[in-house]
């Protein structure tokens, strides 16, 4: 139900590589970075915001979050990079960035120029 949330579009230029960022709360007292290269489709706002409205029910760890989050984009957009990152700061400062790629595609030049948050 979550995932279904997640309202795709066609990418304007899948020919080119450029690099989304979105930021959510997913849970209360969590914080989310997606950044992603997307392949043939990109990820409606609109999309987003419901994703992030929906339960993530069990998922009580950053870790686990970060997780799940990673494969519910992964199933829906199939992007050639993506990286979540997940941050809490109750009890502790505690942050878990997961990333992921499609097996053939590399851009060093794209990833050299991302300021790690």
């Amino acid at each position: 139900m979550r995932r279904e949330a997640l309202a795709t579009a066609p990418s304007p230029d899948s020919r080119h590589d450029f690099l989304v960022e979105l930021r959510g709360e997913p849970l209360p007292g969590s914080r989310l970075l997606i950044r992603m290269v997307p392949d043939r489709l990109i990820l409606e706002a609109s999309g987003f915001a419901a994703y992030l409205g929906h339960p993530f029910d069990g998922l009580s760890s950053p870790e686990a979050l970060a997780v799940a989050i990673l494969d519910d984009l992964n199933n829906e957009l199939v992007p050639r990079w993506v990286e979540v990152t997940v941050e809490r700061d109750d009890p502790m400062p505690h942050r878990v960035v997961i990333e992921d790629r499609q097996p053939t595609w590399d851009n060093p030049a794209l990833l050299a120029r991302l300021h790690r948050p």
